[in-house]
């Protein structure tokens, strides 16, 4: 019986890729909906933007808070979770382009 990397390789050499050449454009559509699309997915942006920096400034605020003038030790890590939590999402937030398109390029091979 062949290996699975011989099989694989083989499959590579003998069938065609019938997605060779495509790449997805929303134009098809027409110019009114794509533009509409990019707006809507720009707001859209915008907005989570606004949220996690809310939840940014909100936990700064809490952690503060718990450490400086409740003085509570578990309300402090508490806080220091969800602030971090939220730096986190805001990254993601921010990084949203540059994180898909490092996802397609990874999966398409280029």
């Amino acid at each position: 019986m062949p290996a699975p990397t011989e099989i694989a390789a083989f499959v590579v050499h003998t069938v065609t890729n019938p997605w060779d050449g495509v790449t997805p454009t929303l134009s098809i559509f027409g110019v009114t909906f794509e533009g509409r699309i990019q707006m809507i997915l720009g707001g859209l942006w915008a907005l989570a933007m606004v949220v996690s920096g809310v939840a940014v400034l909100m936990g700064a605020a809490k952690w503060s808070w718990a450490a400086k003038v409740s003085h509570s030790s578990e309300g402090a890590m508490e806080a220091a979770g969800q602030f971090k939590g939220a730096i986190m999402g805001l990254a993601a937030v921010a990084g949203v382009s540059l994180i898909t398109g490092a996802i397609i390029w990874m999966v398409q091979g280029s």
